[in-house]
């Protein structure tokens, strides 16, 4: 699974108690087309907004999984789309172009630690 780690981050407020609320902050986006159909005029994509839980070795960091907090969808159209090709970051920088924040890396999760 390929993250992209967005600025500025998304944000959801949790309600503590009817005076006082909180709001976390969700550095990372990954994205999921909601069905992909090869050469349609539009494509829904199923956005994921959430934490990554990282370890942190001697020598670098490692992340373990990724938390989705909050979803929602986004549809694109095939000429939004004509620069995608077989490159996923491309694809996060469209839709990150579309949510109007800009990705300032990527992280390639293996499936099997989600």
């Amino acid at each position: 699974m390929l993250l992209a780690k967005i600025n500025p981050a998304a944000e959801k407020v949790i309600q503590v108690t009817p005076f006082s609320s909180t709001t976390i902050y969700l550095d990372y986006m990954t994205a999921i087309a909601r069905p992909y159909v090869a050469g349609a005029t539009k494509t829904s994509f199923e956005l994921e907004f959430g934490k990554i839980n990282e370890f942190t070795g001697l020598d670098n960091v490692i992340v373990q999984s990724f938390q989705s907090i909050v979803q929602t969808n986004l549809i694109l159209t095939s000429e939004e789309l004509s620069s995608w090709g077989t490159n996923d970051e491309v694809l996060l920088s469209i839709i990150a172009g579309n949510l109007n924040v800009s990705v300032e890396s990527y992280i390639n999760v293996n499936g099997n630690t989600l």
